[in-house]
């Protein structure tokens, strides 16, 4: 299972999102995140990911939530997410990922990973969970579990 974490930054009444220009997942809007590197935390390896993707340092404390996905070309995932409106610096472009601040009513859902739309609204709500979600290949989901944690 490959091992990954998400960091949903806040200033105010928007949420960070990056839009992926290359590799897994591109032309998606997605928090910055990625794998955990070998003998690095979830939350190391979430701070290291958002400054290198959006050239900000979080401070984040405890997950938000935990996601498990199964699909059957990706591979087996589990996501630490995290949420934080503390961080220093400022927002760029990286050669990964275009950053822009999205209004909490106006998520780009149609635009983000099939599924997002099930969870996401729990990091914006700032509400623990748990998902586990199965998906066939293709991007389509094929059964769900999400509960409050």
């Amino acid at each position: 299972m490959t091992a990954g974490t998400l960091v949903y930054l806040f200033h105010g009444h928007h949420v960070l999102l990056a839009l992926k220009k290359r590799g897994f997942g591109a032309n998606l809007w997605n928090a910055p995140g990625g794998k955990i590197e070998f003998g690095e935390t979830a939350k190391l390896a979430a701070i290291r990911e958002t400054k290198e993707e959006v050239g900000v340092m979080p401070v984040i404390k405890e997950p938000l939530g935990e996601i498990l996905y199964h699909d059957t070309v990706h591979g087996n995932w589990k996501v630490t997410v995290y949420r934080t409106d503390d961080f220093s610096g400022d927002v760029i472009e990286s050669e990964e990922m275009r950053p822009q601040w999205w209004p909490l009513d106006q998520m780009p859902y149609a635009q983000m990973w099939p599924g997002d739309e099930l969870w996401v609204p729990y990091v914006l709500s700032n509400t623990k969970f748990n998902a586990e979600l199965w998906f066939d290949g293709s991007g389509k989901l094929e059964k769900k579990d999400i509960q409050l944690a």
